[in-house]
């Protein structure tokens, strides 16, 4: 079964580490992050990011990617390197479960 779903953002590599860019209609995916903080640093948070997965021999389509923020610049999070370049961007959340056993 094919699901269609718009992406909120795309993920591109930059040296040693990927930039998520989430597209501006998107901005208040990153505000949730934000409070989701509250007070303290986005920065140092572990996410999970919900991406189309690039390898067409694959029979998923969708792939859990789990990274660390280094810098997040309006809706730019600069993440640690991922296997991911120019995949659309479904979903990014806080990990807070901790037994998740995803990419790295």
């Amino acid at each position: 079964m094919r699901i269609n779903l718009e992406p909120i953002g795309i993920i591109k590599k930059a040296g040693k580490y990927s930039e998520v860019l989430i597209y501006s209609e998107f901005e208040q995916v990153v505000k949730n992050l934000v409070s989701k903080v509250g007070k303290g640093p986005v920065c140092g948070q572990e996410l999970l990011i919900v991406h189309k997965n690039g390898n067409g021999d694959d029979v998923h389509q969708v792939e859990i990617t789990k990274t660390t923020v280094l810098d997040r610049v309006g809706n730019i999070l600069k993440v640690g390197k991922i296997n991911a370049h120019d995949d659309s961007v479904i979903d990014v959340r806080i990990n807070v479960n901790e037994d998740f056993s995803g990419n790295n």
